[in-house]
This record gives structure tokens, C-alpha cells and sequence, in this order.
């Protein structure tokens, strides 16, 4: 027990910005963070002697990652969106809400007991573009307010669909760079589909057609006006994109210069759509997003 730990090697972040929400939440304090590209895996606590070609991968991950590690998992908090992990895995969904970008684990290493374990991760191609749905300087309140309202409403996921949708949002995430864009469009579309069908539904509404419930909840969680004028009409290509998927199998009639940008709206959309569920954004950012969405 005494050499017990999970280290989890984070990429596509910076050690400075993990840091910073780690102070500003207050809710994975129990982590250390380190700075990947120093790592020994000989030196590191509770080192175990693997297969060689396990331990030069490890480090090579290790030299684009951040390190969170914590030495007693047993008393971890649990995540309160995933079975069996813990809270550092809602953080990193948060995250990846935030900053409708995907963060994740590129390896998992474990000690538990007398059981060592490696799990390997998805990478995805690193972003350079700027996809803030929450301004950087907020990510740290964004998470400790997200939390604390999960914690304090246990019904809340489920009573607003915002589980399983959070799960389709996260496949969509993994999908970038690994397989094809009509997929990563059709699961943001189920994200935002799932969470209106319920609000359609809990208001007695009576709509049946799938893209009018969006329609409608869209309008009524104040997605109007001239900003947001463009969604108008990528709906309808959102819809034909997940039932062409979906349904039929095949690809859409839309060209790839169209699919694409209809790609970047469904991202940043979808993404708008969750962030504020947990925290409204003010008019300044939904500004800000909605005319990036336009720009697409």
C-alpha cells in the first residue's frame, strides 16, 4: 500500500494552465502536477521494471504531457461523470468543454496493491486554433462552479440529459483526426439532440420531429437574433449529415469545404450548448462565439 499511485500523463495542455485551475477550483488538489519533459521513469515513485519498449514509450509521452500524479488514490474523490475514475477525469471533460478542444490521457500508469497497470490513450493531433468557449481566464471558476452544482444537484445529469449527451460530445472529441468528419458531425448533433429532447419533453411541448425539437430549444435558450442567424441553415445540414450517417451509411451530399465548416459550427455549438448548462456565459462571450461560428 505504501507505494500506491495513479499517474496519469496529460496531453495538449500546459503545465502553467493545468496549475492554474488546479489553484483557482480547489478541487483536484490532492494531484501533483509536474512538467513531462523532466521525467526519469527509473526515478519516479513506486518505479516498476517493464517491458523496455513500454518504458521508452512512456517517456516519450511523458515529454509532451503534464504529469498528474497521486499517491493515494484510495482516497481520491471519484468522478462524478465516469464509472470507476477519479475526479480528475471530470476535470479534463470539463476542460474539454471549455475549450471544445479534447483533453486527455495520453497513458495511465497504476499501482494498486499488488496490481501494476499501463492503459494507453487517444492522441490527437495537437490544435492551434483558438476554440474558447470559456475565456482562459475563467477556467479555473468554470470547473469549481461545475462541480459544486453536480455535487450539490445528483439528479440534475440525468433529469436534463446532460448524461449521456456529455458522453456522444466526448466520442465526437476522440474522433478528431482518427476517423471520418461526418462521424465527429453526427455525434455533436446527438449531443445537442438528446439534451433538447428532454427539455422538449420535461416542458410537455408535443414536438416529435427531432430537428424541430432542436429548433425550438434553441430558440428558447435565446440562440436568436442576428448573431446567430447561420444556424438556421446548418441545422438542416447537421441532420442530414447524422441521419446519412446513421441510417444510411453513406456520406452526405454536401461538398468537403462545406462539411468542414459545418464541422467547426457543430464543435463550437455543441460545446456552447453544454458550457451553459453549467455556467451562462456572459453576452460578451456568446458575442464572441457566435460570430466565430459565423466566420466558419
Amino acid at each position: 500500500m505504501g507505494e500506491d499511485f495513479i499517474r496519469c500523463y496529460i496531453g495538449d495542455i500546459s503545465l502553467i494552465t493545468l496549475q492554474n485551475v488546479q489553484r483557482e477550483s480547489r478541487k483536484f488538489d490532492d494531484w501533483e502536477l509536474s512538467d513531462g519533459s523532466k521525467f526519469e521513469h527509473k526515478k519516479s515513485y513506486g518505479y516498476k521494471q517493464i517491458l523496455i519498449q513500454d518504458e521508452l514509450l512512456i517517456e516519450a509521452l511523458a515529454k509532451r504531457s503534464v504529469i498528474a500524479e497521486n499517491r493515494q488514490p484510495a482516497n481520491g474523490k471519484s468522478s462524478l461523470l465516469w464509472n470507476n475514475a477519479l475526479l480528475l477525469a471530470d476535470v479534463l471533460t470539463l476542460l474539454s468543454l471549455a475549450r471544445a478542444r479534447y483533453y486527455s490521457t495520453l497513458a495511465v500508469e497504476k499501482n494498486l496493491g499488488d496490481n501494476y497497470s499501463i492503459s494507453w490513450g487517444v492522441m490527437t493531433p495537437e490544435v492551434a486554433s483558438i476554440r474558447d468557449i470559456v475565456p482562459i481566464t475563467n477556467l479555473g471558476r468554470f470547473i469549481s462552479e461545475a462541480l459544486t452544482f453536480i455535487e450539490q444537484n445528483p439528479n440534475w445529469l440525468e433529469d436534463t440529459g446532460f448524461i449521456p449527451s456529455i458522453y456522444w460530445y466526448a466520442q465526437a472529441q476522440q474522433t478528431f483526426g482518427t476517423g471520418p468528419s461526418i462521424l465527429e458531425v453526427a455525434l455533436y448533433w446527438i449531443s445537442i439532440e438528446i439534451v433538447a429532447g428532454v427539455y422538449i419533453d420535461g416542458h410537455g411541448l408535443g414536438i416529435t420531429n427531432k430537428k424541430e425539437r432542436v429548433k425550438r430549444f434553441i430558440r428558447d435558450k435565446g440562440y436568436t437574433g442576428s448573431s446567430w442567424n447561420s444556424l438556421d441553415e446548418v441545422i438542416d445540414n447537421w441532420y442530414e449529415v447524422r441521419c446519412s450517417a446513421f441510417h444510411e451509411g453513406k456520406e452526405p451530399k454536401l461538398s468537403r469545404g462545406v462539411l468542414s465548416a459545418r464541422l467547426q459550427k457543430a464543435r463550437d455549438f455543441a460545446s456552447l450548448v453544454l458550457v451553459e448548462m453549467l455556467q451562462p456565459q456572459c453576452d460578451a462571450t456568446r458575442l464572441q462565439i457566435a460570430r466565430r461560428i459565423q466566420s466558419y
